[in-house]
């Protein structure tokens, strides 16, 4: 049996004071946000992020729009699972916030399409070779 639910972080990037034992000044943070049941509970809760952000930061004036997580906003009209600051705020920082699917499954049953997976792909590379 397969479940989905879906997780928010958001990873920052920045310079500043090193976190770590070598002296570096490149640093990254990351946060999670929550798991969600369904898709739309995680997107409600990743724009209201963005919101946070949002008063912190201002738009960048050279895109002049708010980026939010969407249903249908992204490639071909899939999902916008992934905001970055680049031309949305004027942040000190990079960030990335992001929806990940995460897919909960039964190993066995996982093992098993995966090794019939590759048999049919051997068998598919054998014929073309032929």
């Amino acid at each position: 049996m397969s479940t989905k639910k879906y997780l928010i972080r958001i990873e920052f990037r920045y310079r500043g004071v090193s976190q770590a034992y070598w002296d570096s000044s490149l640093n990254s943070k990351t946060i999670t946000i929550g798991v969600f049941d369904n898709l739309d509970k995680a997107i409600d809760a990743g724009n209201k992020e963005m919101e946070v952000l949002e008063r912190h930061f201002k738009l960048n004036p050279n895109w002049g729009k708010k980026e939010r997580f969407s249903k249908n906003g992204g490639p071909f009209n899939e999902p916008k699972m992934l905001i970055g600051n680049l031309a949305y705020l004027q942040t000190p920082f990079s960030f990335f916030a992001t929806i990940e699917t995460l897919h909960y499954e039964d190993l066995e049953s996982t093992i098993k399409d995966i090794l019939i997976s590759v048999k049919d792909y051997n068998s598919t590379k054998t014929t073309k070779n032929n």
